[in-house]
């Protein structure tokens, strides 16, 4: 049966208030110390009006000798005085633990997001846009700051403050009393009526938001596409549509809220003249003091405050649970790769077997049909398609970016999905076609995987990548930034630092993904003598566009319709003019192959 919207609604909200309790367990003492703060300072506040309007009764006692008045006043003024600094203390009392509370709920919140986020599959992460992940995860934690001050520093001083001063006035004056309960009952059910009314706007209000947002990031991440195609024109009129429709909401918003100014006014102001009223009277026939005049005056601007937040309170409140609400279906959403096993995987030679693999990235459309491959330990294995794309499918199975269909992938004889993804991941190098680096120095990409590495060693790689000599004549040497998007770096200058953080990793098993197909010829030719070099003493599979770069392979494996046709060396394979690789080779030498090749 489907959901309703305002059952999904409840769900939503069920589920944000269940994960910001469980954050706030841990913290139950420093909430508690918070919270006994935060009620002193309501009793504290509520309190000090009674004796300051007591001031003016004892003013006016003119039949009391100076002396002794003097003295009540005295008295008086030191009971304020100290409630002022049990107020002052008890503030510390509230600030001091709220600090290191919310510093470390939103740090665990951060960590956890940070770290369950990084265990979604490769698909999550190609399906969502990394600024949009980024913003989501902070505002998850601001939600979760907002929430508690919130409750702290208003909710609560409302449930302490509102019954204790109709209490206190009903100890005064019944009908005085009856006033102030009709006058909260009706002023917070009109706050309500008006969020209720607001809601669904202030909702629409927060897609909107996300969707500009989402726009100004995209068009500005692209700004290279904005730039050369002189598209900032229609860019702009698709950002001023999107803004139109914020627009449009929150005007409705706005005047929903000017409303409810107006009438939650004319409620205040009424009340406040029939207070006045009722207690002028109840004075004029002697059943209050000239005092409470002034202490019911002091609390209706007082409660009138507190309630005028209560609208604030539920719009800041909802904005908070909702914005918390994307980060917790992240958080909600199983992992598509699992661990089914704490076993660690052992390498030891490095042999590779696809068996009879199924795989299709929608279940009913099959891209592998019974793959079966073996990879010997030690072997070059080139991989070619003869046509179509996805040639990097076969690396990212290995990986385990995906799970398979059927059968199973195994490593030194063990099933890659009966061992853990880190333990797998952790003894394969890869270079892949467009390599991604870190927005930090070049001696911490190249050292990634093993940052306690010497300074020693990570030259020896870079020279080994045939890059050091580029690096030498950086400013700052291997202390230079890799700037966001590697736009200080050529392709092959990142082709280098990918694979001299391959040879520093020196695993046993290595996947290059068309580590040149986007150089030129001469790059490519450094490109190759670093690849050479990396792929010393390991088993190696490369997937290859350039047929060029894997002449030395040990065995060139090329696939057509997803299925293995040919899988001989580059010598048996070049021999046959029938096959695909003879047509291939031909294709990209302009068909003229060298008298070394038909041999």
């Amino acid at each position: 049966m489907k959901m309703t919207e305002e059952k999904k609604t409840k769900v939503t909200l069920r589920m944000v208030i269940k994960y910001f309790l469980k954050k706030s367990k841990p913290y139950k003492r420093l909430i508690l110390l918070s919270l006994l703060g935060s009620i002193i300072i309501a009793l504290a506040w509520l309190i000090s009006p009674i004796y300051q309007t007591k001031l003016v009764d004892i003013v006016a006692m003119t039949w009391v000798e100076r002396v002794e008045q003097v003295a009540i006043l005295l008295k008086i003024l030191l009971i304020i005085l100290a409630l002022d600094l049990i107020n002052i203390a008890a503030r510390r009392m509230v600030w001091f633990p709220m600090i290191k509370y919310e510093n470390e709920a939103t740090k665990d919140i951060y960590q956890e997001c940070f770290q369950y986020m990084h265990r979604h599959s490769y698909k999550f992460f190609t399906d969502n846009l990394s600024g949009s992940l980024v913003r989501k995860i902070g505002k998850l934690a601001g939600s979760y700051e907002t929430v508690v001050d919130i409750f702290i520093f208003q909710i609560l001083n409302i449930i302490i403050f509102i019954p204790m001063t109709i209490v206190i006035v009903m100890r005064q004056n019944a009908k005085i009393w009856l006033m102030f309960l009709a006058f909260v009952l009706v002023y917070s059910t009109l706050q309500v009526i008006f969020f209720n009314i607001t809601k669904k706007y202030e909702i629409q209000s927060n897609e909107e938001n996300s969707k500009a947002t989402w726009e100004l990031s995209d068009s500005i991440i692209n700004n290279y596409n904005v730039t050369i195609f002189a598209s900032l024109s229609y860019e702009f009129k698709r950002f001023s549509e999107t803004l139109t429709s914020r627009l449009k909401i929150r005007k409705k918003q706005r005047t929903i809220w000017e409303w409810t100014y107006f009438i939650s006014g004319i409620v205040t102001c009424s009340f406040w003249i029939w207070s006045i009223y009722f207690s002028i009277r109840a004075w004029w026939t002697w059943l209050i003091p000239a005092s409470v005049i002034l202490l019911v005056q002091m609390y209706v601007v007082r409660i009138a405050n507190q309630l005028s937040n209560v609208r604030h309170i539920l719009k800041s409140m909802s904005r908070a649970l909702w914005e918390s609400t994307e980060m917790l279906e992240i958080l909600n959403t199983p992992h598509e790769i699992q661990d089914h096993t704490d076993k660690k995987l052992k390498i030891t030679s490095g042999k590779i077997d696809f068996e009879w693999v199924d795989f299709g990235y929608i279940d009913w459309s099959k891209i592998f049909d019974w793959l079966d491959l073996s990879i010997k330990p030690g072997e070059k294995v080139a991989i070619v398609w003869a046509s179509g794309s996805g040639k990097t499918t076969l690396t990212k199975l290995l990986f385990r970016f995906y799970d398979i269909q059927w059968w199973k992938i195994l490593v030194d004889w063990q099933d890659i999905s009966q061992v853990t993804q880190d333990s797998l991941r952790w003894q394969l190098s890869m270079v892949p076609q467009d390599p991604i680096l870190f927005h930090r120095t070049i001696r911490e990409n190249i050292a990634y995987w093993r940052p306690n590495a010497s300074e020693a060693e990570i030259i020896a790689a870079a020279k080994m990548a045939k890059c050091h000599d580029f690096i030498s004549k950086l400013k700052d040497w291997y202390d230079s930034f890799v700037w966001e998007r590697w736009i200080k770096l050529s392709g092959w200058e990142r082709q280098r630092i990918a694979i001299a953080r391959a040879i520093l990793e020196n695993k046993k098993i290595l996947v290059m993904d068309e580590a040149t197909s986007s150089l030129d010829s001469e790059s490519e030719k450094y490109i190759q003598d670093a690849m050479d070099e990396v792929m010393k003493n390991k088993t190696c599979i490369v997937i290859a566009h350039r047929l060029s770069t894997i002449v030395k392979m040990d065995k060139i494996i090329v696939m057509d319709q997803w299925k293995i046709v040919e899988k001989w060396s580059h010598k048996v394979l070049i021999k046959n003019k029938d096959w695909i690789y003879h047509k291939l080779r031909s294709i990209q030498s302009g068909w003229f192959l060298s008298s070394e090749e038909e041999k």
